[in-house]
């Protein structure tokens, strides 16, 4: 199972991590946090955007990017991000053909319940209409898809059971669900 989260202090994560026991990928931007990360036995992958310098030199390294609209969705694309997070919010920026591009990279769209967290109820639903087709177009082009935690504060994590049942809850059929939530990254 994984868990993809921003860093935290390291020492709470790592005490969460170990509890729900999973692979935790927490989100960094420099080497000095990739340093860290490796220290604690987590996972860094480089959260990047269209400024971000030296993308080749990541090139053998976890790269995620914020989606949101059809340009940084693009780019995930064009850098083979990944993981592509956030990819719509209270608009649709996301259809059939981002998504089959996005398997051919074998790259995971990622909901983190951060997002939700932090809108109100009207944009709850939005978000959530957004992610059942979004949901519906990864099953129909067999795109990796995952909810993570994508929190800021250790405690708000969320065990892996409630996540999968979530993912669940958007229809997805349950191999695409287990090989999104089993994937490998050492």
């Amino acid at each position: 199972m994984v868990d993809l989260v921003y860093g935290q202090p390291l020492i709470d994560l790592l005490q969460l991590s170990t509890y729900f026991k999973e692979k935790t990928i927490v989100l960094v931007t420099n080497e000095l946090q990739e340093k860290k990360v490796k220290q604690a036995s987590l996972i860094p992958c480089y959260l990047v955007d269209e400024s971000t310098k030296d993308i080749q030199k990541l090139s053998k390294k976890l790269k995620a990017v914020i989606g949101g609209s059809i340009e940084k969705n693009e780019f995930a694309v064009k850098i083979k991000a990944n993981f592509l997070l956030s990819p719509s919010g209270t608009k649709q920026f996301f259809d059939l053909g981002l998504a089959k591009k996005l398997s051919d990279n074998n790259s995971t769209v990622v909901l983190m319940l951060e997002e939700l967290m932090a809108k109100n109820s009207f944009e709850r639903h939005q978000i959530w209409k957004n992610y059942l087709d979004i949901a519906n177009f990864c099953n129909q082009k067999k795109t990796k898809f995952i909810i993570v935690s994508g929190n800021k504060e250790t405690l708000n994590l969320r065990p892996k059971e409630s996540r999968i049942a979530l993912t669940k809850l958007l229809l997805l059929n349950d191999e695409l669900i287990k090989e999104s939530f089993e994937q490998k990254f050492d």
